[in-house]
């Protein structure tokens, strides 16, 4: 460990992604939902692995249980890689490869979550701020649009303007475009639903 902290910034900057990679690819739903014995959470609603399928699916335990640990694996990731490559780019690189390694989990088939709670749980400790900034539009796109699902994942294309308001600074915007871009990816379903008439806020 301690020759990882000494060594060059790229081999820091390699293991703080590799690590976040792998905390996000821990599969919480899947995990807990079948410990509770409900089965495999890929059949089960919208067979997505993320928080809130778990709970609409799953149960209220599992649902809760998941949403904590995507979100404290988001927060770890970020938290680790600032100890390791210090700020800047390795908590940005950080951030991206958690949600990249939740959203497409290699060990369930490149299924996964939509990366929001993660998503959260990095940005919380990468930019409390920027948080707090981006949970309330979210919020207000889910209630203009009156569809949760949707008004998050055009909530998210927010995100580099927010890193540029805040920062002036191209290294966070350019983050901001590729970790939005991950979270919206996985949102195309939604907005095809949106399209075809579904309003839905939980």
């Amino acid at each position: 460990m301690l020759s990882i902290i000494t060594g060059g910034v790229e081999m820091r900057l390699v293991v703080s992604a590799l690590l976040a990679g792998l905390l996000g690819a821990f599969p919480s739903g899947y995990v807990f939902t079948k410990l509770i014995g409900a089965g495999d959470i890929r059949r089960l609603g919208s067979g997505n692995v993320g928080g809130v399928n778990t709970l609409k699916s799953a149960g209220m335990l599992p649902g809760l249980l998941t949403l904590l640990c995507d979100f404290g694996k988001g927060a770890l990731a970020v938290y680790l890689a600032g100890v390791l490559a210090g700020p800047g780019a390795g908590p940005l690189l950080a951030l991206f490869c958690v949600i990249l390694g939740h959203n497409y989990n290699p060990f369930l088939g490149f299924q996964g979550g939509k990366g929001l709670a993660a998503g959260l749980g990095g940005a919380v400790v990468l930019s409390p701020p920027v948080a707090a900034i981006m949970l309330l539009i979210v919020a207000l796109a889910a209630l203009l649009l009156r569809d949760a699902n949707t008004g998050a994942g055009i909530g998210m294309a927010a995100l580099p303007v927010v890193f540029w308001f805040l920062y002036r600074d191209w290294l966070w915007i350019l983050g901001g475009v590729a970790v939005a871009g991950l979270i919206i990816l996985k949102h195309r379903h939604d907005f095809q639903a949106y399209r075809a008439g579904r309003r839905q806020l939980f």
